[in-house]
């Protein structure tokens, strides 16, 4: 029995961890700057996991406003449904719905 693997290309994107939000900001803008081209010509790269987070494409266009179209195009791969993850022991704040 023959059995196929995908291998999905991924990243699990703290917003801030242990290093403030803005120096993870500027990671991910280096990130996807490198990444976004590279999706555009590589067919091994046809689909990439931004942590199924929609806060990751929104950090990231605050800096790059002008890579929006670049990112519609690429969209093919599903942007979630999910503002930003949910965590029971995170502050009530958190959003808890699809796009809050």
């Amino acid at each position: 029995m023959t059995r196929r693997v995908a291998i999905v290309p991924h990243t699990h994107w703290d917003r801030e961890w242990y290093a403030p939000f803005q120096t993870f900001r500027l990671r991910l803008v280096a990130l996807l700057d490198e990444l976004l081209p590279r999706m555009e010509t590589d067919p091994s790269y046809a689909h990439f996991l931004l942590d199924g987070q929609m806060a990751v494409i929104d950090d990231y266009l605050a800096i790059r406003p002008d890579a929006e179209p670049t990112l519609r195009t690429l969209n093919q791969a599903a942007a979630a449904p999910w503002r930003s993850a949910t965590c029971p022991t995170c502050s009530d704040t958190l959003p808890r719905c699809p796009n809050c």
